[in-house]
């Protein structure tokens, strides 16, 4: 009922209808420039209240999208499994238990768990030691039977025997901490004395630290350097640089060679410190579980929306494909899950999301290709359009939206978008974006930007942007690209009075 005076209130009227709506232009200029140069862009930006376009461009034509295939590989986890759900690791004895001594072998089950870090371990290694074994007369068996063949792309096959990143690290059911290796750097004493080297959490035989690190007295330029190589049967951490006197502990992260090796090696230790002594060897095993193993430990490992924000923030490829894997789990099968299974999932989710989609493309030209939920390859194919299909289909997911929206970084703080937007007059963007990225350079430039834009008047919006390079003229810079999609973006959500 109203209870304003009427002349005020007509006045409130007055003003409501006569305020002009946004003005949005009509084009993507930046981005269309791209194109005269011979670039490939696809881009689309739509009001999810009333389903209309804002802008569009290209929007049915399949790219390489990248990282931002990640989009999909979470709306569709997130609608497999639900945000709280949980992997769980467990750890079986083969054998009795007499006087503290397990008189048989300890069995790690690996669930696929991409979030199996230290932590997790230091639960499963004290609950057996609180089940009273002390002693361990047989093996630590790394069950390892979840997973089928791994296939390696272009960076883990290189990634095996020399590494300089952390984003080749290898796959397995039991991997721990993404199959990373922390050096941990701590300052000398004095200036010019060598700085204190470990790894994290511990120092394992499979791997040792060569080289040194020198203490230097407060230079902000200061910087580790660390390569790792496989040589003679163990991963070797090659590290040089300099730290300051006045640094807090410095950590540079590294692949691992070998996920399963690795994995036994930290979880070896972790009972050893807890007062468990394994006399037999580590084993992997690829053999179904028994029923007849008795339980030991258990731990969950973190919900499905944690997971998601490394996903998201900072683009891990590790949980990307760790999930794709996890996905092609419940096909029944001997083979184990594979990638391959996994992102035929993903290309049937796809394919679900599109049939009931407004979204839904109508190019027949162009076959949508998933071969990879990571996006680290120029293989997969999709549009903006297919992009918003999925985020306007998670958007209208009340159960599993809040979890998604919330795992997409926020620009100008978070991962790989914390520097985008930063121009004076796309600033604004800042507190109204989030999304996720897309970077491939070889073998020519893929970019992407796809997410939400929530307006000051309560509207809520979904975009992607996609541009390519071809073989023609691979490479426009990546720096560019992204400099053209804020640019535009900026231009279609213009600040508001």
């Amino acid at each position: 009922m109203n209870t304003l005076p009427p002349s005020k209130f007509s006045l409130v009227c007055t003003v409501l209808v006569a305020t002009p709506a946004l003005a949005r232009p009509t084009s993507l200029p930046a981005l269309q420039e791209l194109q005269s140069e011979g670039a490939l862009v696809s881009a689309l930006v739509v009001d999810l209240g009333t389903g209309k376009i804002i802008v569009e461009h290209n929007a049915e034509k399949r790219l390489t999208p990248a990282s931002v295939t990640k989009i999909v590989l979470g709306a569709a986890s997130l609608e497999k499994w639900g945000f709280d759900y949980t992997f769980k690791t467990q750890i079986f004895a083969t054998g009795s238990k007499s006087k503290g001594v397990l008189q048989g072998n300890l069995v790690i089950v690996g669930s696929g768990d991409p979030y199996l870090t230290n932590e997790k371990l230091w639960f499963l290694a004290t609950d057996v030691a609180r089940s009273g074994i002390k002693e361990v007369s047989g093996d630590l068996v790394l069950n390892v039977s979840a997973f089928g063949d791994v296939s390696l792309d272009g960076n883990r096959k290189a990634g095996k025997l020399h590494s300089s990143h952390a984003y080749d690290s290898p796959l397995s059911a039991a991997a721990v901490n993404f199959s990373v290796l922390a050096v941990v750097a701590s300052p000398g004493e004095t200036s010019g004395k060598d700085a204190h080297l470990a790894l994290e959490p511990y120092n394992i035989p499979t791997a040792k630290i060569v080289g040194r690190v020198n203490t230097v007295k407060n230079e902000k330029n200061a910087k580790l350097s660390a390569s790792r190589t496989r040589a003679r049967g163990f991963d070797e951490i090659r590290v040089s640089g300099s730290i300051s006197q006045a640094d807090f502990p410095q950590r540079v992260y590294r692949s691992v060679s070998d996920a399963d090796e690795y994995s036994g090696s930290v979880f070896s230790e972790f009972l050893r410190e807890a007062g468990v002594r394994v006399k037999g060897k580590t084993i992997i095993s690829h053999d179904a579980p028994s029923s007849k193993w008795a339980p030991v430990a258990e731990v969950e490992g973190f919900p499905l929306d944690w997971q998601l924000r490394g996903l998201f923030k900072v683009s891990n490829n590790f949980i990307a494909d760790m999930l794709t894997i996890n996905l092609d789990r419940e096909n029944e099968n001997s083979r184990g899950a594979t990638i391959e299974g996994g992102a035929q999932q993903l290309d049937k989710y796809m394919k679900q999301v599109l049939q009931t989609s407004p979204w839904k493309s109508n190019s027949a030209n162009e076959t949508l290709r998933l071969e990879t939920g990571s996006g680290l390859t120029p293989e997969n194919r999709m549009s903006a359009k297919d992009i918003v299909a999925v985020l306007d289909r998670m958007y209208r997911n009340s159960r599993e939206f809040p979890a998604f929206y919330s795992s997409l970084p926020a620009p100008g703080s978070e991962g790989t978008v914390k520097r985008r937007f930063s121009e004076s007059d796309e600033k604004h963007l800042r507190n109204a974006v989030r999304a996720k990225t897309g970077t491939l350079t070889e073998p020519y430039d893929a970019v992407g930007l796809a997410g939400y834009v929530r307006t000051q008047s309560g509207s809520w919006n979904a975009f992607s942007v996609i541009v390519n390079g071809t073989k023609a003229k691979p490479s426009f810079g990546v720096s560019r690209i992204r400099d053209a999609i804020d640019s535009d973006l900026a231009l279609v959500f213009p600040v508001e009075h």
